[in-house]
């Protein structure tokens, strides 16, 4: 019964094993190319027969795209721009991907604007809400009280909660252009 299920199973396309090996090693080498300075991502794909490119290059691909995000620090910034110089030499439209890159470089401008704008908005209003509290005790102790409203409980938890709030709308917007830049040959 064993042998007769074994002799009836499919066999696996050879396409499809070398898909399952490949995509790996594509991925391998992106991770590679980030993390080296004078990595050649293009002349390592070039070492493999042409007909795992396609197989390398989409594993290649994930890895980049999954290493652009909203630029919430200086690291990220340069990890955006390394993963861009990737796509843009593992693509052959690089007209397509240098305009998309500078639709990316826009959204991580407003970004950023928005975050530094939004932070500052965030530290008054709870500096506001806890202005009344500090009144009342430099009343009771009759001396002025300076209070840093980002030290005060509350305020890390509350403002984690307005930072997951809007990048999840950025992360939509960016998952479309990442999206996009998938689609670019």
């Amino acid at each position: 019964m064993a042998l007769e299920r074994f002799k009836a199973r499919e066999e696996i396309p050879q396409a499809e094993i070398d898909k399952m090996k490949y995509i790996p090693v594509g991925k391998g080498l992106a991770a590679k190319f980030l993390r080296e300075a004078n990595y050649d991502l293009t002349s390592e794909i070039n070492k493999y027969p042409t007909e795992f490119k396609e197989y390398l290059i989409e594993g290649a691909q994930e890895t980049l795209l999954n290493n652009i995000s909203l630029p919430a620090e200086e690291g990220t910034i340069k990890t955006n721009k390394k993963s861009m110089q990737g796509l843009l030499e593992i693509k052959k439209d690089t007209q397509a991907i240098n305009d998309l890159y500078i639709q990316i470089e826009h959204l991580f401008q407003y970004y950023t604007q928005t975050l530094a704008q939004t932070y500052r908005q965030f530290k008054d209003s709870f500096a506001a809400k806890i202005n009344e509290t500090v009144k009342m005790m430099e009343q009771r102790t009759g001396t002025k009280v300076k209070v840093n409203p980002e030290k005060q409980p509350g305020f890390r938890e509350e403002w984690m909660k307005y930072l997951g709030r809007l990048n999840n709308q950025y992360e939509v917007a960016l998952a479309e252009h990442k999206e996009k830049l998938r689609r670019i040959i």
